[in-house]
Parts: C-alpha cells; sequence; structure tokens
C-alpha cells in the first residue's frame, strides 16, 4: 500500500510538470498509473509455499484464446535441483492462477470483450555458483489497466543443504546487514535517481522541490532496513566462479515511479562479510579468510 501512495503522490508531481510546460518531457506517470498500480511481485517465490490448487483447472504454460495469452518459460534444472524446480513451477502456477482470476467479465466490461490480455514470466539462472543457483523471474501481467503490471523477482537456492533461502538465512544479525544494505541502497539509488531531478528549464523551482522531496521519500520508504524491502535478490560472482557479493532487487513502485523500471544495487562481499553465518563464509571471495 505504501508504494501505492507514493504513486499517487508523483503522479500529481507529472501532472504539474506537463502544466508548466514541459511538452517534450515525459511524465512520471500516466494518469491511471496510481488506480492499476499493485505490488510489483505478484508472483513471489515465497508465497510458493502454500499448496496450490489442483493443476489441471489452471490453462498450459503456453496457451491462447480469444480472451487470454499465457506464455511462462522455465529453465532446464538438473535433477539434483528438483526442490528448486518445484518451486519455481509452483510460482508460476500461483501468478498463473491470480492472473486468470483477475481477468476482467467481459459481460460486465464489455470493452473488453475483444481484447486479448496477456500474462508472461520468464525464469531464467542468472548465476550459478558452487553453493547458489540465483533464478530472475520477470514478466508482465495485462489485466487491462493503464500499463502492464512488472513481475521481478528473484528464488535463491543452496544447493548443499537443497533449500530456497531467503536473505535473512545469510547472516548471523540480520538486523545489522539489514542497516548497512539500506545505508548502501539510499546512497547508491539517491545517486542515481536524484540525477533524474528536471531541469530550471523543464519545470519551476517549486515543482523541482516537489519532485525532488516525493523522489527521496520514495527511496528513503523503499529502503527502510524491513525484510519485505530487501526480499528479491541474487548471489553476484566474481570471474573464478565465487560468489562476491548480492545484487538487491528493487521491482518498479518500490523505490520510483513506474517509468524509471526495476532497480537494483550492486553490493560487494566487504560490506557484509563479517555478519555471515560460518556455513556460508567459504562461499565468498574474501569471506572464509577474513579478508
Amino acid at each position: 500500500m505504501r508504494r501505492i501512495l507514493r504513486a499517487v503522490t508523483l503522479t500529481s508531481l507529472a501532472g504539474a510538470l506537463l502544466l508548466s510546460g514541459c511538452e517534450n518531457s515525459t511524465p512520471l506517470f500516466s494518469e491511471n498509473d496510481a488506480a492499476t498500480a499493485t505490488p510489483a511481485n505478484p508472483s513471489s517465490a515465497r508465497a510458493a509455499t502454500t499448496a496450490p490448487a489442483a493443476r489441471d483447472a489452471l490453462p498450459g504454460d503456453h496457451a491462447q484464446t480469444p480472451r487470454y495469452r499465457i506464455d511462462i518459460n522455465y529453465p532446464d534444472l538438473p535433477a539434483s535441483e528438483a526442490v528448486l524446480a518445484k518451486v519455481l513451477r509452483a510460482t508460476g502456477d500461483n501468478a498463473k492462477r491470480e492472473f486468470m482470476q483477475g481477468l476482467p467479465d467481459p459481460g460486465r466490461l464489455p470493452e473488453f470483450a475483444n481484447r486479448q490480455l496477456a500474462f508472461m514470466i520468464d525464469f531464467s539462472v542468472a548465476t550459478r555458483l558452487p553453493r547458489f543457483v540465483s533464478v530472475r523471474e520477470q514478466g508482465m501481467a495485462d489485466t487491462g489497466g493503464a500499463h502492464p503490471i512488472p513481475i521481478d523477482g528473484s528464488v535463491v537456492y543452496d544447493t548443499k543443504a537443497g533449500k530456497i533461502i531467503a536473505l535473512d538465512d545469510l547472516f548471523t544479525h540480520p538486523e545489522q546487514a539489514l542497516e548497512r544494505l539500506s545505508k548502501l541502497s539510499r546512497e547508491t539509488l539517491g545517486k542515481k535517481l536524484l540525477a533524474e531531478t528536471p531541469s530550471a528549464e523543464e519545470a519551476p523551482p517549486e515543482v523541482r522541490q516537489q519532485w525532488l522531496d516525493s523522489m527521496r521519500s520514495m527511496i528513503h520508504d523503499g529502503t527502510e532496513p524491513e525484510k519485505q524491502n530487501f526480499s528479491e535478490f541474487m548471489l553476484l560472482a566474481d570471474i573464478g566462479g565465487q560468489a562476491a557479493g548480492l545484487q538487491l532487487i528493487f521491482p518498479p513502485y518500490q523505490v520510483a515511479p513506474y517509468v524509471y523500471g526495476t532497480q537494483t544495487v550492486d553490493v560487494p562481499v566487504d560490506v557484509f562479510a563479517d555478519l555471515l553465518k560460518p556455513p556460508y563464509r567459504e562461499a565468498f571471495d574474501r569471506a572464509a579468510d577474513g579478508s
């Protein structure tokens, strides 16, 4: 809900920019963005732990009718990673179910009677390390809003333990780790996103200040050191194939408006090496020897 409220604020500022004579500028949001904004990860893997309904009640992974089109792609995984494959399948099925339930009823909304809506997810192995497999989940769900709902998430699999892990699982003191990740994320995103501030030629001073205040607030709220703000991450690899750090993923609406897309922050292992649990220290380059 916090992200949706931020979308409303920045939508109004986009309107102010247009009214101030920025005819060639791109608004932060279309007028209907706030109404259609939803959490960016409807297919989050953490929700896949609940038992889904029978799969035979769902369309296939590549299905098409006049009402909808579905395309879901899964990576080829070895038999040793059957747990990961099962989680990805459950994640895709749950997201597919939500899409089907969200399709507008053409009987009540005749404007959708001849419109084919779409749902797409691509699961791909982003990094494969001796201890971890990181899977990126990207796609979109078009259910008739002003623009498609982006889907951008991740799943990290511990090959030795044979289970999906959350960010908390890596650290002896997760709260301290979140504080450090929050600080670095705010600094990195602030430098990047605030560089997009409208120029003096594009907007009057009061509008530019409103834009800055709202963007800073969105970055601050989206990087609060809370577990849900750092639920999407992957492992980074060095040239030797060892884990060299984390890539934090911030889907649209979390730290910036939809138009800015997904934001990522790369965190080198030095930032959190001393907080890694002993079983994971050897998996990270420069962490096992404390250097």
